[in-house]
């Protein structure tokens, strides 16, 4: 049964601060590498990380307080989500990237979906994700020259 309550993301906000901690460590350990090749991906990721959490505190601190409905099934897709990257991620030296991101994307969506599917939401959300993860795949391979899992099986 929904309650709702007026409240910010304080968790978000808590999370947020602490992935600003991680990545100042992240950015902290890149200094002693000498190779480029070996700082350019994890600065890239570590400056991002905290741009976007700082934008995150800001965001929550400065809008209007919500009135925020809490739903008694929000706990199962929570745990669905951090179970279905985990499976996807255990996957991945199997199955490969491409394969492995096209299932997390798909298992993902279908958990944290709360509106009721449309058509254009079946047709759209695939097409999204394919390219998101296609995206991914080439940003890390062609770009950043990461070298990503190809798969046993295939």
């Amino acid at each position: 049964m929904p309650t709702e309550q007026q409240s910010r993301d304080t968790g978000g906000m808590i999370v947020a601060a602490i992935c600003i901690l991680i990545g100042v460590l992240a950015l902290w350990d890149t200094f002693d590498y000498t190779d480029a090749d070996s700082f350019v991906f994890p600065r890239t990721v570590a400056g991002s990380m905290i741009v976007f959490c700082i934008a995150l505190i800001a965001w929550c601190l400065v809008r209007p307080i919500d009135v925020v409905s809490r739903r008694a099934e929000s706990t199962p897709r929570r745990i669905g989500l951090v179970t279905a990257m985990l499976v996807t991620a255990l996957l991945m030296p199997y199955t490969g990237f491409l394969l492995s991101g096209l299932l997390a994307f798909a298992a993902i969506v279908w958990l944290a979906m709360y509106d009721p599917w449309t058509r254009g939401r079946l047709i759209v959300y695939p097409l999204v994700g394919a390219a998101i993860v296609l995206g991914f795949y080439v940003l890390f391979t062609k770009v950043l020259l990461v070298p990503l899992p190809s798969g046993r099986f295939f």
